[in-house]
């Protein structure tokens, strides 16, 4: 079990740099790139981007993670990487992945179209169903989907990732990971931005810009580890940015064929939507249209934010899970105007060997904001051991609120809440897990046109935005009618 405040983390400039000499391995490939012919016939030029992405491979690194918004030749670099490979590597064994085994044929058609318009590669190469094989030794390229169990046993020279976004698991990444070593293997994965922060790219991105001296420049950021053996290049766009200003969206999108003009007519396209706008043309992690929360509008009211000062009044909205779910503790001011501001929350992690949470682990971090501040009242779900709770909170002299979680209540409260975030009048201190949680949630119609809130697919926690819509909605029922009675709220 652990108990967690998550605190707010900047990525920050450092004296981190890229690496200072090229090897000589990039000329190389572009050279053979320079040969190689795109479907519309002309030669394959390696931008300076590209040379960028390739740099760290060249010199050895053993993993490499890109990040860059779709239409910017990812499928078509690495394919041609493939066919360098095959060519450049006694023997090699490159395996091309992706979340299913049609997407990973994408790159693989990629490479079969560089051959069939090559002649000097057609006597090199020979191409079969799902595989490139070589004609001068027992090298080949071949694609596999995301699952482990097809891959146990494989020993890649070269393994390319492909949309990690897409994959549910990181199990395939960790099978070709641990492969790598036999053979001095290297892996690179690229992928457009996802929509899940705790998703196996999302995670392993968090790591990434984590690390010691991150490189920051415009949209471009550059993370390598300390031993060299890691690196991670991104091009995205803040998600406080103007994502409607195509000159700002197109330093995400750094390749030369990626004009104004062109992002104009995606951005104008009637099948373009808000969320794909910003993941696949701004690199933005958004979740799509089921997400309950605008990502840019909840990321808009961290803006100006500032702590509540000790002793003011708060309500702490306390969203329970005794075993397998997270606790989420939120606290939340409402000042006189209107305004709520929202503190720092404690997400409580249950033990994961089946047992339950200790009531302590719950109890402590509230009687500890009791100590800080002017603690109004506490609001709780009386269902799911809440009672029990409510009953050591009263002991200690804290009033306690009901508020169930049946659909009417809650539909109430997702209301309350989204208002309050379309209009900007709540702020909060943008915290990694919390804004996880609060984004994780998905919408499900109630009643007519009502919704509530409700766990993705992912069964991602959204035991935050829980807590918080609870609270929040507790709290504006008091500016609206202090004197009548809130029993109502909770049938």
């Amino acid at each position: 079990m652990a108990t967690t405040t998550a605190r707010r983390s900047r990525p920050s400039r450092s004296s981190i740099s890229l690496r200072s000499v090229e090897p000589p391995e990039v000329e190389q490939f572009a050279g053979f790139c320079a040969e190689l012919k795109l479907e519309n016939g002309s030669a394959m030029q390696l931008e300076p981007f590209q040379r960028r992405m390739v740099t760290d491979y060249f010199a050895g690194t053993t993993e490499t993670l890109i990040l860059v918004s779709k239409k910017n030749g990812k499928s078509s670099l690495l394919a041609a990487l493939s066919l360098y490979h095959l060519v450049v590597t006694p023997d090699a064994e490159c395996v091309i992945a992706a979340a299913s085994r049609d997407q990973a044929a994408i790159m693989l058609k990629q490479a079969r179209g560089f051959i069939r318009r090559s002649e000097s590669l057609g006597r090199l190469m020979e191409v079969k169903q799902r595989e490139i094989q070589s004609t001068v030794d027992d090298g080949r390229i071949r694609i596999l989907a995301a699952d482990a169990d097809t891959a146990d046993g494989v020993i890649p020279t070269l393994a390319l990732v492909d949309e990690l976004h897409r994959h549910k698991s990181a199990d395939l990444y960790g099978v070709f990971r641990d492969g790598l070593g036999p053979r001095d293997g290297r892996m690179i994965t690229i992928s457009t931005a996802g929509d899940d922060d705790m998703s196996p790219l999302g995670l392993m991105r968090k790591a990434a810009v984590e690390l010691p001296g991150l490189l920051v420049e415009g949209a471009y950021r550059y993370a390598r580890s300390p031993d060299g053996s890691y690196a991670m290049h991104e091009w995205a766009l803040d998600a406080k940015a103007d994502l409607h200003d195509l000159v700002v969206v197109k330093a995400a999108n750094p390749a030369s064929w990626q004009t104004v003009e062109a992002l104009r007519r995606r951005h104008d396209s009637p099948s373009m939507t808000a969320a794909q706008w910003a993941r696949f043309a701004c690199g933005v992690w958004m979740r799509e249209e089921d997400s309950a929360i605008s990502s840019t509008e909840w990321a808009a009211c961290a803006t100006g934010y500032a702590p509540i000062p000790g002793g003011e009044a708060i309500r702490v909205g306390v969203d329970l899970g005794w075993k397998w779910d997270t606790t989420a503790i939120v606290p939340h001011h409402m000042s006189s105007e209107g305004v709520a501001t929202v503190g720092d929350p404690v997400i409580v992690v249950p033990p994961r060997d089946g047992t339950s949470t200790a009531k302590a682990n719950i109890l402590d971090p509230i009687l500890d904001l009791a100590d800080r501040y002017h603690l109004i009242e506490v609001v709780i779900d009386p269902a799911a051991g809440g009672e029990q709770l409510a009953q050591e909170l009263e002991a200690h002299g804290i009033e306690v609120v009901a508020y169930s979680q049946k659909p009417g209540p809650m539909s109430l409260a997702a209301e309350r809440l989204t208002a309050a975030i379309r209009g900007r009048t709540i702020c909060h201190p943008d915290l990694h897990e919390f804004n996880a949680q609060v984004l994780a949630a998905s919408r499900r119609s109630t009643a007519g046109e009502a919704w509530s809130f409700v766990k993705p697919k992912s069964r991602r926690a959204i035991d935050g935005v829980v807590a918080l819509a609870m609270v929040h909605s507790i709290a504006v029922e008091a500016m609206s009618a202090p004197a009548v009675s809130r029993e109502v709220v909770f049938l």
